[in-house]
């Protein structure tokens, strides 16, 4: 597999290698030791959700693999064709089987979860469990208006980016990275990266013209959650403001065999405010599948 790649204006460069999967090039971190693992991240995301939170921890024990979903992070995107949930799946499991990871733990955060169920659903015999934070997982209805027209629009997702990425927007990145962590602080080292990647203008198109795929992606799914046939043990933060706790807690009333687990004071982001919570979620799952 291939090495980092440049550095993209303002961040730093890739901290992991390079695999060609699914006609796309796809960014992951790779670490630890043990059972395969792998983390899906959700929409604005990167592997960096994983490697600044419970990461570190979880490689004392797994092989854990963190990849950019295509479209988001390092990874390129498809040319052509639906980035809906069941097709960045069938991507990241050609990933997987390149890299050699058999039967992996699915880790996935709010829209990684639904990536990581339609994995599970598509190739039950390749996955040994699934883990969900913040899960959005069921549709949630299309964006307001004025998002709409931004996401249309290549000029405006520049200067939106370019805004986001100055000084003069900062302010405002903070408070939408507060948003997604309250009730807990922003970690530091979080602000000093991940919103840089998110606001790349090839980030924000992407975000914008997979939207429609997701939520259609998701309408097909919902009908599909109740076939799952591996573990599942669902983490929410009992104060996210960004996706509703009750869609977890539909998912789980979908899934008869699954887990709950609530987690008071944490947000969005459990894996940052709750890491043993989302450290024995995994480990739970793990144990239902015998690992």
């Amino acid at each position: 597999m291939r090495g980092g790649g440049p550095a993209k204006a303002g961040i730093p460069a890739p901290p992991g290698a390079f695999v060609d999967a699914g006609g796309v090039r796809l960014h992951y971190v790779r670490a630890g030791e043990g059972p395969a693992l792998v983390y899906v991240h959700g929409a604005k995301g990167s592997a960096y959700d994983f490697s600044l939170s419970v990461g570190p921890r979880l490689a004392e024990t797994y092989t854990t693999v963190a990849i950019d979903r295509p479209g988001s992070g390092y990874s390129s995107r498809p040319a052509a064709g639906n980035n809906g949930p069941e097709a960045q799946a069938a991507v990241l499991r050609a990933a997987a089987a390149r890299l050699g990871l058999e039967r992996p733990l699915l880790v996935g955060h709010s829209l990684g979860a639904a990536v990581a169920l339609a994995w599970a659903l598509d190739a039950p015999a390749g996955v040994s469990a699934v883990v969900t934070l913040g899960a959005y997982a069921l549709p949630l209805g299309g964006p307001p208006p004025w998002a709409v027209k931004l996401m249309r629009s290549p000029a405006l997702l520049r200067a939106f980016g370019a805004l986001g990425r100055s000084r003069l927007g900062r302010p405002a990145v903070r408070g939408a990275a507060e948003r997604a962590f309250s009730p807990t602080p922003v970690p530091p080292a979080y602000l000093d990266v991940a919103p840089q990647l998110a606001l790349q203008p090839a980030a924000l198109a992407s975000d914008g013209a997979d939207y429609a795929a997701v939520e259609a992606g998701l309408v097909s799914l919902r009908s599909r959650y109740p076939r799952l046939q591996v573990p599942l043990v669902v983490v929410v933060g009992e104060q996210d403001r960004m996706v509703s706790p009750e869609v977890s807690e539909r998912l789980h009333a979908l899934v008869l065999h699954s887990e709950l687990v609530g987690v008071p004071g944490a947000g969005h982001l459990p894996q940052f405010s709750a890491p043993d919570v989302v450290v024995a979620a995994v480990h739970r799952a793990a144990g239902l599948a015998c690992l």
